[in-house]
C-alpha cells in the first residue's frame, strides 16, 4: 500500500469536502439576503421571495451534494460511467413518469419570478376565474364569487387574464331610449361622475374622474353609452354598482328612459266576423 497515495487521496477529499461545505454557507448566505430583502414588502413579496429562495437552495444542495460525491468517488478510483449510466437511465424513467409534476414546478417558478400575478389579484385562467389565494411551485388557488376554491395546476396555465394589476377600470354600458338627446344624456352622466368623485367614500376608490366616452353602439331598444373610470385594484365592482345606484335615481329625477324589450301582439278575432282584430301591448 502506498500510503503516501493514500494520504494525497485523502487531503484531496477533505479539500473536497471543504469546498463543498463553503458552496453550502455561500448558498445559504445569498437565501437569507434574498430573504431579509423583503421583509419589509407585502405578504405576497416576502412569500415570493421565500418560495425562490427556498427553489434556489434546494437546486444548489442537489448540485453541491451531486458535484461533491462524483468527485469522491472518482478520488476513492471508481468508474464513474457505469455509475453516471445508471444514473441517466434512472432519470429518464423517473422523468417520464413525472413530466407533468416537473411542468407545473418549472411554470410555478416563471409565475413567481415574473411575478405574473399576487396574492388577492382577480385572475381568470385555465377556464376558471376568481381571488388568488395562494401561489406556490405546483399549483394556484382561486376563490370565486360563490367561495369555490379551485386548485389550478401551473402547468395547465397558457393564458392569464389579471384584472386587478396595479389599477382596475370600471366599464357601464347603459341603454337610453330612442327617443333621448344623447348629448343631454352623457352631460348628466359626467355630472354623476364629478360627484362620485367628490364623493367623501367613492372618491377615494377612484384613480380619475369618471369619463364619457359618448355612444357605443344601438341595439334593438336602446342607445348604448358608456362610461369608465379607473380605480384602485378590485374595487371597480363596488365603484360599478353605487354608479349605477346613482344613474338610476338621477335618470328617474330627470326623466330619462332606460328602455326594456317590448313586444306588440295582435289577437285575431272570429273568422266572419268583420273584425279585423285588436292591438294589445305587453
Amino acid at each position: 500500500m502506498d500510503w503516501n497515495e493514500v494520504t494525497l487521496r485523502a487531503a484531496r477529499i477533505g479539500l473536497v469536502l471543504l469546498g463543498g461545505t463553503g458552496a453550502y454557507l455561500i448558498l445559504r448566505v445569498v437565501r437569507n439576503r434574498i430573504t431579509r430583502t423583503a421583509v419589509d414588502d407585502t405578504d405576497d413579496a416576502r412569500q415570493r421571495a421565500k418560495t425562490l429562495a427556498a427553489v434556489f437552495t434546494t437546486t444548489g444542495i442537489v448540485v453541491i451534494v451531486a458535484v461533491t460525491a462524483m468527485t469522491i468517488v472518482q478520488e476513492l478510483g471508481v468508474s464513474l460511467g457505469p455509475v453516471l449510466a445508471t444514473a441517466g437511465i434512472a432519470g429518464l424513467a423517473v422523468g417520464f413518469g413525472a413530466q407533468t409534476l416537473v411542468k407545473d414546478i418549472i411554470s410555478g417558478f416563471f409565475i413567481l419570478l415574473e411575478d405574473q400575478y399576487s396574492l388577492g389579484d382577480a385572475i381568470e385562467t385555465a377556464g376558471v376565474s376568481g381571488v388568488v389565494e395562494e401561489v406556490n411551485l405546483r399549483t394556484t388557488l382561486l376563490r370565486d364569487v360563490y367561495g369555490v376554491v379551485h386548485i389550478v395546476p401551473n402547468g395547465d396555465i397558457r393564458v392569464v387574464s389579471n384584472k386587478t394589476k396595479e389599477w382596475s377600470r370600471a366599464v357601464l354600458e347603459i341603454g337610453v331610449g330612442y327617443g333621448e338627446d344623447p348629448d343631454r344624456v352623457i352631460a348628466v352622466l359626467e355630472e354623476i361622475g364629478v360627484e362620485i368623485r367628490d364623493d367623501s367614500v367613492y372618491g377615494a376608490l377612484l384613480l380619475e374622474t369618471p369619463t364619457v366616452p359618448g355612444v357605443e353602439a344601438f341595439t334593438d331598444s336602446a342607445v348604448v353609452i358608456r362610461m369608465m373610470v379607473r380605480t384602485l385594484p378590485l374595487k371597480q365592482w363596488q365603484v360599478a354598482r353605487e354608479l349605477r345606484r346613482r344613474i338610476k335615481y338621477r335618470f328617474d329625477a330627470e326623466g330619462i328612459e332606460i328602455p326594456f324589450p317590448q313586444r306588440t301582439i295582435w289577437h285575431r278575432g272570429d273568422v266572419g266576423s268583420g273584425s279585423s282584430g285588436s292591438q294589445g301591448q305587453s
